[in-house]
């Protein structure tokens, strides 16, 4: 398998269940972008950059994404026509007073180039910039696009019944990115708050009766809380398997988000436990889990009668069930994982007697799982071993166990995958060399091992984190993130900044004999590059075996959704490395 052939999929981008039937989007890569086909029951009605089509009423409205971000609608017998264009568009419903958006401002084109001033701490965000323009929520009436809540915060998600009108926003701390749950009249721009305590909501939804309900938690700077469903209203909260929604991590390009579904006295989400994401349905005040397998269900969406949703397996990247299951990739099919046996979850694809390579996923409070995974099928068709696994840290197993790392990291969760590596190592008789990867979190555990041990012949560092003491300055999280997860009040204050240190990789890096590559996006936010650049010029001036590759155009989601040549390259020049250095 070459990395071009590795990428060649058609995965399920879209699923929405409408009164003309089922619309599923298809995206692949052409010409080094993501494309996208739109389907109407199984006819194609939309092709190109494309996204969020539904029905309202008989006219099919859905945003055109090229440069900005266009919502058109088009009736059966008519053209298209432009409602609306934003630089980004992220979704849209329908109001009785009009349409109303949760986008971002089209900006000036000579924006990019001019002088950027902040006084906050948080002032760019991975994947977006500079914050030149927040999230903001906008009402379409006629021909006017008017904002009807926006400022020096992000409103991050809406939803209405036609008449009542609910957001979460970061006003409790923007900073740290906290979110409310606030009722919004359209009429005065004026909000009132549902919610009690500060949290993380990541989705809303509002029955007809304007009941509403939110996926998230509300346990304030807490990165590693599960979250369950949460009817604050009623004071009603409920878990979903270990956590609500998904953490389970993959590189298929579907672009899949965090939803619930809320039709009268019901709420349909996904749950996990372990590597497993399964849906389930909340009603008459219980729990019910709706599918069962080991997968991993991505999108979905019920509408009272019939329930659709996409999945993959490790075997199949994207399915889509709709009664019968459709494969848009029938040529397509991964090697099985097979477990491990250890102290803690994780798989093994075995091809034999050769060379191995551990991938260790980020978060930390991510989880590897049921998921189709690009890159563990193009090493495993390469001549290569891959094994994976859950360590204390990872999200799926309950809150004390995602916690356990905290103000750790390195130490339960290292010595958990040296000994996962060992078990599979007598389990599968494996006795070549061994590699070691991993990114953001993994980029920071591969830095911290072969600063720690000995046993892997060679290391690919992605997206790492070699220094948290000047991350905590140059992340658009790490101020606080990298505080917390350390253990850390103020991580500026001298003996918090030696805590930090000692925590730190580079702090260590006088032990480093392992060969290693660092790959790292430019515009990456979240684990700036000056992370890699650390790890990479201090192996260097200590005659150790280091090769830094730097992405230009693309953030922290590099290996994920990042420019399609370089995902590419990177399969290619990952494949290299680890051949020159363990075969």
């Amino acid at each position: 398998m070459d990395p071009k052939e590795a990428y060649s999929l058609k995965v399920i981008s879209e699923v929405k269940l409408e009164s003309q039937g089922l619309i599923h989007g298809e995206t692949w890569i052409k010409d080094n972008a993501y494309f996208t086909t739109i389907f109407l029951n199984n006819r194609p009605i939309l092709e190109g950059k494309v996204s969020l089509p539904r029905f309202l009423g008989e006219d099919l409205y859905y945003v055109r994404n090229d440069g900005s971000a266009t919502l058109l609608v088009q009736s059966p017998y008519g053209e298209p026509r432009k409602l609306a264009e934003l630089g980004k568009i992220l979704k849209f419903e329908k109001h009785e007073k009009g349409l109303l958006i949760l986008g971002e401002d089209l900006l000036d084109k000579q924006a990019p180039s001019a002088p950027f001033i902040t006084e906050k701490r948080k002032y760019r965000f991975d994947g977006r910039g500079l914050l030149r323009t927040r999230t903001s929520l906008y009402l379409v009436k006629g021909n006017d696009v008017v904002k009807v809540l926006g400022g020096d915060f992000d409103v991050t998600d809406f939803s209405t019944n036609g008449k009542r009108v609910v957001v979460s926003t970061t006003q409790p701390n923007d900073d740290l990115g906290l979110n409310a749950l606030y009722e919004l009249d359209l009429e005065t721009g004026e909000t009132r708050r549902i919610t009690k305590e500060d949290g993380m909501i990541v989705a809303v939804a509002m029955n007809s009766d304007g009941d509403v309900a939110y996926l998230g938690h509300d346990k304030g700077k807490s990165p590693w809380a599960v979250r369950e469903v949460i009817f604050p209203e009623r004071g009603e909260r409920y878990l979903c398997g270990n956590t609500c929604g998904s953490t389970v991590l993959t590189d298929v390009f579907d672009g899949a988000k965090e939803r619930l579904v809320f039709l009268k006295n019901q709420v349909i989400t996904l749950g996990q436990m372990g590597g497993e994401v399964n849906l389930y349905r909340i009603s008459d005040r219980k729990v019910d889990k709706l599918t069962e397998g080991k997968q991993v269900v991505r999108l979905f969406d019920y509408d009272g009668n019939s329930l659709v949703y996409s999945f993959m397996t490790p075997e199949k990247p994207s399915l889509l069930f709709r009664g019968e299951v459709y494969d848009p990739d029938p040529n397509v099919k991964g090697l099985m994982p097979v477990r491990v046996s250890s102290k803690i979850e994780g798989w093994g694809i075995i091809t034999g007697d050769k060379p191995t390579i551990l991938f260790i996923h980020g978060g930390p409070h991510m989880a590897y799982g049921y998921g189709y995974f690009i890159e563990f099928q193009f090493f495993a068709s390469n001549g290569f071993n891959v094994i994976y696994a859950n360590p204390t840290g990872s999200q799926g197993y309950g809150e004390e166990f995602a916690k356990g790392c905290v103000g750790d990291w390195g130490g339960r969760d290292m010595a958990e995958l040296l000994e996962f590596v060992e078990d599979a190592r007598r389990q599968f008789n494996l006795t070549k060399r061994m590699g070691v990867t991993g990114g953001s979190y993994g980029g920071f555990m591969t830095n911290w091992i072969i600063t720690h041990s000995e046993i892997f012949s060679a290391a690919v560092s992605e997206r790492g984190i070699s220094n948290l003491v000047s991350m905590c300055g140059t992340s658009d999280i790490g101020f606080w993130f990298n505080a917390v997860e350390s253990g850390v009040d103020d991580p500026w204050n001298p003996e918090n900044m030696e805590k930090l240190m000692r925590m730190s990789p580079i702090y260590y890096v006088g032990k480093v004999s392992t060969s290693t590559m660092f790959i790292h996006g430019e515009e990456d936010y979240r684990c700036p590059i000056e992370q890699a650049e650390q790890f990479h010029v201090a192996l260097r001036s200590r005659g150790v075996e280091s090769k830094l590759v730097r992405y230009q155009g693309d953030g922290h989601e590099h290996a994920r959704r990042g420019r399609p040549d370089n995902m590419m390259h990177r399969l290619t020049i990952k494949l290299q490395w680890f051949k020159d250095h363990l075969t």
